[in-house]
């Protein structure tokens, strides 16, 4: 009986035993788990802090490439930069600013160095500087039903739209044989409308540019009508545009060769050639407007 009794004793103390560690046990893997999280969590946050910290070096250094006086170099080094804020985007994309900064980035590269050489590679550059654009743009409020809403423009949202009709616009000119592409350019006309009365310098009068061309190149059964061409690209290159290089050589390119004046082509192709630069951030368009100004000069005899 004694025996029987200290048996049990012994068992329930066992038992004690087991479930203490149990216990142990329990509280341990709690602990770990609570811990995991936290590091998870923590790495979240110091990763997004990461991307954040690196995106505004970024934004803050693009001056110096808009300085830069060879191209050559640029068209050679921007590549990196630009997958570089792929990867931050990737890991974050609720920075508006770095949005916009890509798209302006993709956008530019393709406009500046593969429009002449390479349409297709200009295309992809341009729907990715599009999509970058569309989601900064989403961040600030400019987006309803997947598109640009002109009602919703503000002068705060006014870069990230810009950036994405300049994409778009882009990405249409290139592909002007693809119904989707010719299909989506009046959608983005009432918005480039919109940016001339919202923000209307920005980007060097930009907007303006690209009613320039829209009006320029449409046939005039579909709205095309190269007397509104003139009158934007004369908006074009007026005050924040007039060292703005660029503006003239589009106005020469599209308006002077749709309206078929070939004394404003001459004449406005050689003001871009002769034109004194600054070092400040016209610089590296500028470049590229001397450029492409040369060689445009060289296929007059083919345009007229």
């Amino acid at each position: 009986m004694t025996r029987a009794r200290g048996q049990r004793s012994e068992v329930r103390g066992r038992r004690l035993e087991v479930t203490g560690h149990q216990s142990q046990v329990t509280g341990h893997w709690s602990l770990v788990t609570c811990l995991c999280l936290a590091a998870s969590l923590t790495g979240c946050s110091l990763n997004k802090m990461a991307v954040r910290s690196t995106s505004g070096i970024i934004q803050n250094g693009m001056p110096a490439v808009f300085r830069e006086r060879d191209p050559q170099f640029v068209k050679e080094a921007l590549p990196g930069n630009l997958q570089l804020m792929a990867m931050l985007i990737e890991n974050d994309s609720s920075d508006a600013g770095l949005l916009t900064a890509a798209a302006q980035g993709f956008c530019g590269y393709a406009f500046m160095f593969l429009e002449d050489e390479n349409e297709a590679r200009a295309s992809a550059f341009y729907e990715k500087g599009g999509a970058y654009a569309l989601k900064a743009a989403d961040r600030k409020g400019a987006v309803k039903d997947g598109a640009v809403d002109p009602a919703a423009l503000t002068k705060e949202s006014a870069p990230a739209v810009f950036w994405h009709a300049f994409c778009r616009a882009g990405f249409i000119n290139l592909n002007r044989n693809e119904p989707d592409a010719i299909a989506e350019l009046p959608k983005i006309m009432p918005v480039v409308e919109k940016l001339t009365a919202v923000r209307p310098d920005y980007y060097y009068n930009g907007a303006y540019a690209i009613l320039g061309a829209y009006y320029a190149v449409r046939p005039k059964l579909l709205g095309g009508d190269p007397d509104k061409a003139k009158i934007n690209f004369d908006e074009a290159v007026k005050g924040p545009g007039a060292d703005f290089l660029l503006n003239k050589y589009l106005a020469a390119k599209r308006y002077a060769v749709a309206a078929q004046d070939a004394e404003f082509f001459e004449r406005t192709l050689s003001e871009v050639l002769s034109a004194e630069l600054k070092d400040d951030e016209t610089r590296l368009a500028n470049e590229v407007a001397k450029l492409k100004a040369r060689k445009l000069l060289e296929k007059k005899d083919e345009l007229f």
